[in-house]
């Protein structure tokens, strides 16, 4: 896939921030793998599952963002005799590793979410199958977009429509995806006690609005003024890393601490902090 981060040509210090942001991600997934091993006998086993799916959403991104990383690395390469960094003959680098790990990961963020609020049974399947559905088409449809960032941005001469068309459904299917979880935080709420809901809301917060950041940085190949301007290159990628950070391992621990205090109140052991 060619994205459109490869038409540039960057200052040194452009280069550099997005290299650096790729490998924060990676070490903030790497860092959060430890803590969600390690908190998982920590609360009540009905809620065990949502640490080990956030184990393999640290996996997955972690993996995933190195890739880009490396590729990031060997895509460009700097000129000393004018301070530059520019696309290395031959060398491609792809934000479709991106959308990989995202349909891997935006199914496991939304089963994770269900099993925080307690679903079960046929309650579960029926959202689950419907959110995973969803997830899976808006990542699908984004991915397909993306092939047409160079020519939306001007850099070829072919149309850019595709850009748009797959844009746009991807976006109905997102704004659906939220409704649909809003539901489902709405209609799993009571299942947790009063004074552990407080920290459900944040958690359905921090999902809602980090979500909106990966949406706007894919539009920014097709905004006139914004993507003939490397800076937005930087911009881009530094929206993506951290609605990353933001959407899986802060959304990660929101989710623990609601298990955590969720147990606290049904077994007096984890409220002591004794694991089970």
């Amino acid at each position: 896939m060619i994205n459109y981060e490869n038409f540039f040509t960057y200052e040194y210090w452009q280069y550099e921030v997005v290299r650096h942001a790729f490998g924060l991600t990676a070490a903030v997934f790497a860092a959060s793998l430890v803590y969600f091993a390690m908190t998982t006998r920590t609360v009540l086993p009905r809620f065990r599952t949502s640490s080990a799916i956030s184990a393999v959403v640290m996996v997955s991104a972690a993996i995933e963002i190195g890739t880009l990383w490396l590729l990031w690395n060997q895509a460009f390469s700097y000129d000393i005799t004018t301070g530059t960094v520019s696309r290395v003959q031959g060398q491609v680098f792809s934000n479709g590793y991106r959308y990989a790990n995202w349909l891997i990961d935006v199914p496991m963020l939304l089963t994770q979410f269900l099993v925080i609020l307690g679903f079960s049974g046929s309650a579960f399947f029926q959202r689950w199958w419907k959110l995973t559905l969803a997830g899976a088409l808006m990542i699908i449809t984004g991915y397909i977009g993306q092939y047409f960032e160079p020519q939306v941005a001007g850099f070829s001469d072919a149309s850019g429509a595709g850009f748009w068309i797959w844009g746009i459904i991807s976006w109905l299917i997102f704004f659906y995806l939220l409704y649909a979880v809003r539901t489902a935080y709405r209609d799993g709420l009571n299942n947790l006690d009063p004074r552990v809901q407080p920290t459900m809301t944040r958690a359905w917060q921090i999902l809602f609005w980090s979500w909106w950041l990966y949406g706007f940085a894919y539009l920014v190949p097709g905004i006139p003024g914004l993507n003939d301007m490397p800076t937005f290159v930087l911009v881009r990628q530094l929206m993506y890393t951290v609605a990353d950070i933001v959407s899986k391992t802060v959304f990660g621990v929101v989710l623990t601490m609601v298990a955590s205090q969720q147990s606290a109140v049904e077994d007096p052991r984890y409220a002591k902090g004794e694991p089970d």
